[in-house]
């Protein structure tokens, strides 16, 4: 026996559509609130008229602990604390090697209008500026220098680098120069104390002492570093030249640009 057949009515279609346009219309509605509604999370979440200061975990505590023989900081309560890095960042979380004992980098040199004075052919001309440093705690910094161009006149006539008296110093590495025959323009950077006495303290792995010169390069290449925070530390930037007798006469001018960069 044949089943009668049953019919869809339109009423029934226009229900079910209309059914279906409020459902979609309810979750753009609550998406869109929710999107636009998004508070940022923090474990922990401080303020005050001053400050809002927003921690990463729940800490149980934290402090300065301090005997006879150790001093101690400590935050307790990292989940996960270890160093964690990936292409272009390096993370340390949960240490606190960064911590009140210097909080600030400056740097600062003493002389920016450096003047050769008038050159003679075969006779060095020298002048010098001091840099000084104090770092972060952390590890420590770098010192670069570059120049823009080297010494020239506008017409594009050159003072050339250095070689140094072996012919072998370049931009990253030193050799002596004292002979009055080798001409060009250089310099070298060495660590000094308080009292302006040379120490070498930063700066020996790159100048053995100040006989030893280097050319300025066109990128900047470290003159200066050390692995330890530091406050006060300063060193003697020397810059010389030496003419040939066929130099064309002028004046000669550049910029020498330096760049302090702490290590953390």
């Amino acid at each position: 026996m044949n089943k009668p057949k049953r019919f869809l009515s339109y009423s029934y279609f226009i229900h079910h559509i209309s059914y279906i346009t409020f459902c979609l219309v309810l979750f753009i509605l609550l998406t869109s609130y929710f999107l636009l509604h998004v508070e940022r999370v923090s474990a922990q979440h401080f303020t005050s008229s001053s400050y809002i200061i927003d921690w990463g975990n729940f800490n149980i505590t934290s402090g300065k602990k301090a005997s006879t023989n150790y001093s101690l900081t400590d935050t307790v309560g990292q989940n996960a604390p270890g160093p964690y890095q990936s292409t272009g960042y390096k993370v340390k979380s949960g240490f606190q090697y960064i911590y009140e004992t210097f909080n600030q980098l400056s740097f600062v040199i003493d002389n920016l209008d450096i003047s050769l004075g008038s050159l003679t052919a075969g006779i060095a001309s020298t002048a010098t500026n001091t840099v000084t440093i104090s770092t972060p705690s952390g590890h420590g910094y770098q010192i670069l220098t570059q120049y823009n161009h080297p010494l020239s006149l506008t017409s594009g006539t050159t003072i050339p680098n250095t070689s140094c008296d072996s012919g072998l110093c370049t931009p990253t590495s030193s050799a002596v120069w004292s002979s009055a025959a080798i001409y060009g323009f250089g310099f070298n950077v060495i660590g000094i104390n308080s009292s302006a006495v040379a120490t070498g303290i930063g700066t020996s792995n790159f100048f053995s002492n100040s006989t030893y010169f280097r050319p300025f390069s066109s990128t900047g290449q470290v003159v200066m570093s050390e692995s330890s925070p530091v406050q006060n530390r300063s060193a003697r930037v020397s810059y010389k030249t030496n003419i040939s007798s066929t130099q064309s006469a002028g004046s000669y001018q550049n910029a020498i640009i330096f760049t302090a960069v702490p290590n953390y």
